[in-house]
């Protein structure tokens, strides 16, 4: 039972994948490392994304934005208003 018995193949092969039957041992190493990897360019991204974020109109509806955008904080633009009726 079970698959077709491993042929040899060429040892100076390398892939990223890890080549042919490739298992290291230090993967729960290279995924947490590569998990932190990702979210810390995650936050950089969400952060630099919130300094940029200009609305030019105020919302209709409750967005999500509106807790971290600083534009809804501050009050420095009078034009900047919600809308007087929906």
């Amino acid at each position: 039972m079970g698959g077709t018995p491993r042929k040899p193949y060429p040892k100076f092969v390398w892939s990223p994948a890890g080549g042919w039957w490739g298992q290291p041992k230090t993967w729960k190493r290279n995924t947490v490392i590569v998990g932190i990897g990702i979210a810390a360019t995650m936050a950089f991204v969400f952060k630099k994304s919130a300094e940029l974020e200009r609305r030019t109109l105020y919302p209709r509806v409750w967005i999500p934005s509106m807790i971290w955008a600083k534009q809804f904080k501050d009050d420095s633009d009078p034009n900047f208003q919600p809308p007087k009726s929906l």
